[in-house]
């Protein structure tokens, strides 16, 4: 089965990704519009990947967190740098391989 990649954040992110080739982007205009787009997302079997920016996930606190611990293995949330690069100081895809390699892995510039 094909699924889709989705992007979920502020206008220059998901025009960025369209740009890209990602057909499905949203920018919700408030919080309970983002909430129940991602309860609709986290639902959908044709959705793969949800790409969502920190500072949107920051704001939906709690309550993301809860969407996202009683779903399946698909579709995947990953969270990505918005348009101005913020990302928080504890990255959770460097967790998630932290947690299943046991070892940080890092990459030095030479």
């Amino acid at each position: 089965m094909r699924r889709e990649i989705v992007v979920v954040g502020d206008r220059e992110t998901v025009t960025g990704f369209a740009l890209a080739g990602v057909a499905r982007g949203y920018v919700p205009s408030s919080r309970e519009e983002a909430l129940s787009l991602l309860r609709g997302l986290l639902g959908e079997e044709g959705v793969g990947l949800i790409l969502l920016t920190h500072r949107l996930a920051e704001e939906l606190g709690e309550e993301l967190k809860r969407m996202v611990r009683g779903k399946g293995p698909f579709p995947m949330l990953l969270r990505i740098p918005d348009r101005t690069g913020y990302r928080p100081e504890r990255d959770e895809l460097e967790e998630m391989v932290r947690r299943t390699v046991g070892a940080e892995v890092v990459v030095r510039k030479e």
